[in-house]
């Protein structure tokens, strides 16, 4: 082993921290994978996966990296989502689902110790989760529930047998631009069991392909099946480096190309009811708005509403729609329809631009407007966020004007429905450019 091994601790917790060969020769910061069960996937004691991993790190397979094994409590309790009853009677323990409560632990206290303490780089993009069995059945639900902060997620012969697993993550479907995911299964696994467990192999495949079915492309995610191979620890130690290798490997991808951001991106009509930071689309906006804008007029401003804010609009749809509806009888029943449309959506952009009295000027801040639209519309899918932009009617209206301080001589541009996506849709086809290109090259 050329990297060095640290004993750790962290609000109770032992670590196992694993520090790669150059980290004391260099002042660079280094990437970090958070491995369950206290990192025996790389532990000496209990694997030989560091020297096959140091070996890629010499060959240029994988960035050095930084591991930090995390000490359970409990793994039948930390590793669950939520509570379900044993499964066998040899061991007839209860899973206690503390699964929420570890994955804050990891996310928030260990996560900022190791930043504050060691060279890392603490960015999304370069922050990862692994693990084995139960591991890595709660590193998929730290996919679901901590997107913005882990995007490398390695499942190991997950667990999803589990209780409740696949059904959702079929309902809670989920897809972020930003993510890879790692999947394998030994073709054997549950082959001896006689309870749910046997049903490992197919139960994980189903898990696979609802992500597949959820946008998730061949790039994103994989599915390793390991022929032969039984649930034991030796198999995925062995099985260890190359799922750190298709995580982390730069050639493949680090960052999302701008092309594939245009082709992927799409208008998002449903979302989950996760909500959005309205800090993360500050600091989106922030980049969103080096358009180019010809005079400098920057005519822009931009009211975001969500939580309690969003009954400004829903009140202000509700009192036009009942006041537009010719039958008395349904006055009430349309009102609250719309009400309900717009308290579902969990934020809500509405893109105003102050109108110059100079056409040419209005033209160009038209425009300029619409690439700031544009441009978030791209920031935000890659951080996994949709949206869609309406330009329904009543904005114009006095109600909703009034409503949201729409000043004079100022025009609104639509409002932006912004979320998780619940679904993405599929693509439609575009007419190729060629067809719509004019090539002119004589007087």
């Amino acid at each position: 082993m050329k990297g060095q091994l640290l004993a750790d601790v962290c609000h109770h917790r032992a670590l196992l921290v694993y520090l790669p060969p150059s980290y004391d020769k260099s002042t660079s910061r280094f990437p970090v994978m958070y491995v369950h069960d206290g990192g025996d996937l790389f532990d000496p004691a209990f694997s030989t996966a560091l020297d096959a991993i140091e070996d890629k790190f010499a060959e240029g397979k994988i960035p050095e990296l930084i591991l930090v094994g995390i000490q359970p409590g409990n793994r039948r309790d930390d590793y669950t989502p939520w509570f379900s009853k044993a499964i066998s009677l040899e061991r007839n323990i209860d899973f206690g689902g503390q699964g929420d409560a570890y994955l804050s632990y990891v996310a928030n206290e260990c996560k900022a110790y190791i930043d504050s303490k060691y060279r890392t780089d603490p960015r999304p993009e370069k922050t990862g989760i692994i693990g084995f069995s139960l591991g890595g059945l709660i590193s998929m639900y730290a996919a679901h529930q901590y997107p913005d902060v882990f995007t490398k997620i390695g499942s190991i012969s997950g667990s999803y047998w589990y209780e409740g697993m696949v059904s959702f993550m079929r309902e809670k479907k989920m897809y972020h631009p930003g993510l890879r995911i790692y999947m394998d299964v030994g073709s054997k696994e549950g082959a001896k069991k006689q309870n749910i467990q046997k049903q490992m192999v197919p139960l994980t495949k189903e898990a696979h392909q609802i992500l597949a079915d959820s946008g998730f492309t061949a790039d994103q995610l994989v599915l390793f099946m390991d022929e032969g191979a039984d649930h034991l620890s030796k198999y995925a130690n062995a099985r260890f480096p190359g799922a750190l290798q298709w995580l982390w490997n730069e050639k493949e991808e680090t960052e999302m190309e701008l092309t594939k951001l245009i082709r992927e991106r799409r208008s998002i009509h449903r979302f989950t009811d996760r909500e959005v930071d309205p800090a993360l689309v500050t600091e989106l906006m922030d980049t969103a708005v080096w358009a180019p804008n010809y005079h400098m007029t920057q005519p822009w401003r931009f009211i975001v509403t969500y939580g309690e804010g969003k009954k400004r609009i829903a009140e202000a749809v509700r009192i036009m729609k009942e006041k537009r509806e010719i039958d008395p009888s349904k006055k009430k029943e349309v009102g609250d329809k719309f009400y309900n449309k717009i308290m579902a959506i969990p934020m809500l952009m509405t893109v105003i631009m102050e109108e110059s009295p100079n056409l040419i000027t209005r033209q160009d801040d038209f425009a300029s407007t619409s690439i700031v639209i544009h441009n978030f519309s791209l920031l935000a899918w890659e951080k996994g966020i949709g949206l869609t932009w309406e330009t329904y009617p009543w904005i114009h209206e006095p109600e909703f004007r009034e409503a949201m301080g729409i000043r004079p001589g100022e025009k609104v541009l639509g409002n932006l429905h912004i979320g998780y996506p619940a679904a993405i849709p599929n693509a439609q086809p575009r007419i190729p450019a060629a067809e719509r290109i004019t090539l002119v090259d004589k007087a």
